[in-house]
């Protein structure tokens, strides 16, 4: 396993939302396994690095709504989330 000593983290859940929205890739850390979150056929997806079964989502609201990791909506886990790159 890659150990990740460096990242950022969010400073609340709307700081992640308007990272979403506004087309930002983001890589990080939950749970000692890394995700992305970006953007494809105008619509914003969440995957599992490296590959990962990809889900896309209306908009940002509806990914944070709808995609859960271990049971947890994603919008309850952004002060988890260990930030690799934005």
């Amino acid at each position: 396993m890659i150990e990740y000593k460096d990242y950022a983290k969010f400073e609340n859940l709307s700081e992640l939302s308007e990272a979403i929205e506004i087309g930002l890739d983001i890589e990080f850390i939950l749970y000692g396994e890394r995700y992305n979150i970006s953007w494809r056929d105008g619509e914003p997806f969440i995957c599992r690095c490296p590959e990962g079964e990809t889900n896309f989502y209306t908009d940002a609201k509806a990914m944070l709504d709808k995609h859960k990791i271990n049971d947890k909506q994603l919008k309850e886990l952004w002060n988890d989330m260990k930030v690799l790159s934005m």
